[in-house]
C-alpha cells in the first residue's frame, strides 16, 4: 500500500468516495428530518451503535496490520512474527497506561496522530503539511459548530484538560473551516478531483452532524473503507479469502480485550457507567491501537516492495 498504488486509486471517484458522500448525504437527511420532527437522541443507543459500527466496519482495517507488516518485510520468520505482535501489544498497552498518568496529553497526542493518519487518506493529492493541516481541521472543526458536545467529550475523556483543549479547538474554529476549504481547493488545481470532492463533503458533515454522526460517517465509510481496498488490491485473488479471515479473527480478538478491559477503561479519567463508559471504551480503545497502526502504515508507504 505504498504511494504508487494510491496514484492509481485517486485517478477517478473510488468506491469509498462514493459511498461516503452517499452515506453522508442520507445521515444528514435523516438527520434533519429527525430534528424537524424533534425526535432526535444521542443517548445510551447512539453511542452503542457507534461502537457496533466501529467494530464491523472500523476495526477491520487495523487488523490487517500484520499482514500489511509482513508485505513490507517489517518481519520474516515466526520468531520475527512473535515479536512484532508482542510489540504492537506493548505499545497498545502503553497508550492505555499514558492516558491514566497524563490524560490531557494522551488526548493531545491522540488527536495529533489521528489528524497525520487521516491526513494521508489525500496523500497522492496533497504533499504531507497540507495533508496535517486538513487533518487537524475536520478533528477540529466540530468544536466550533457543536461545542457544547466536543466539550462534554473531551471532559468525559480528559477532565478539566480535555474541556480546556474544547475551548482553544473552539476558539480556533473558523480558522479550522477556511483551512479545510483552502485545501479543498488546492486538491482541486492538482489533478483528479477525488480528494477535492471528500475533503469538500468532509467540511460539510463537520457542520452538518453532530460529532458522533460525523465521525463514524468518515472513519467508517472512507477511511477504514479506503484502507481495506487498497490492502485487498495488493493481494492476488486466491489469497483474499484468508485476508478476509485474517480480519474478522484480530477484529475478534480486539473486542474481546476491550470487553476484558472495560473495567478499567471506563475508569480513565474516573469511574463511569453506562453509555460514558462504553464512549470511553470505544475513544481510548481507538487511541491504543491507533498508535501502532500508524507506525505500520507509515512504515509501509516508505518500506513496501512495488
Amino acid at each position: 500500500m505504498n504511494a504508487r498504488t494510491h496514484s492509481t486509486a485517486a485517478s477517478s471517484f473510488a468506491t469509498e468516495t462514493w459511498v461516503f458522500l452517499a452515506l453522508g448525504s442520507g445521515v444528514v437527511a435523516w438527520y434533519t428530518l429527525v430534528m424537524q420532527t424533534g425526535t432526535a437522541d444521542i443517548g445510551t443507543w447512539l453511542v452503542l451503535f457507534l461502537a457496533v459500527a466501529v467494530a464491523l466496519f472500523g476495526l477491520p482495517h487495523g487488523a490487517l496490520d500484520p499482514w500489511v507488516a509482513r508485505r513490507a518485510e517489517l518481519w520474516h520468520t515466526p520468531t520475527g512474527c512473535v515479536v512484532f505482535h508482542l510489540a504492537y501489544v506493548a505499545l497498545v498497552l502503553l497508550v492505555i497506561w499514558a492516558w491514566r498518568a497524563a490524560p490531557t496529553a494522551a488526548l493531545v497526542v491522540f488527536l495529533g496522530v489521528s489528524a497525520w493518519h487521516f491526513g494521508s487518506d489525500w496523500r497522492p493529492s496533497l504533499h504531507s503539511l497540507p495533508r496535517f493541516g486538513a487533518g487537524i481541521a475536520m478533528l477540529g472543526l466540530p468544536a466550533w459548530r457543536w461545542p457544547g458536545q466536543i466539550d462534554a467529550a473531551f471532559g468525559m475523556l480528559a477532565g478539566a484538560g480535555g474541556q480546556a483543549l474544547a475551548h482553544i479547538l473552539t476558539a480556533a474554529g473558523p480558522f479550522f473551516l477556511v483551512a479545510l476549504l483552502t485545501v479543498a481547493l488546492l486538491a482541486l488545481g492538482r489533478g483528479p478531483r477525488t480528494a477535492a470532492a471528500e475533503l469538500g463533503g468532509v467540511t460539510a458533515l463537520a457542520l452538518l452532524l453532530p460529532p458522533l454522526w460525523f465521525f463514524l460517517v468518515y472513519f467508517c465509510a472512507l477511511h477504514s473503507l479506503r484502507h481495506l481496498r487498497l490492502v485487498t488490491e495488493a493481494v492476488p485473488s486466491d489469497r483474499r479469502p484468508r485476508l478476509a479471515a485474517m480480519a474478522l479473527g484480530y477484529t475478534a480478538l480486539t473486542v474481546v480485550g476491550a470487553a476484558l478491559a472495560w473495567p478499567w477503561l471506563a475508569g480513565l479519567p474516573v469511574q463511569a457507567a453506562g453509555s460514558e463508559g462504553l464512549l470511553r471504551v470505544v475513544f481510548i480503545g481507538l487511541a491504543a491501537v491507533t498508535l501502532p497502526h500508524v507506525l505500520v502504515v507509515e512504515y509501509a508507504e516508505n518500506h513496501t516492495p512495488a
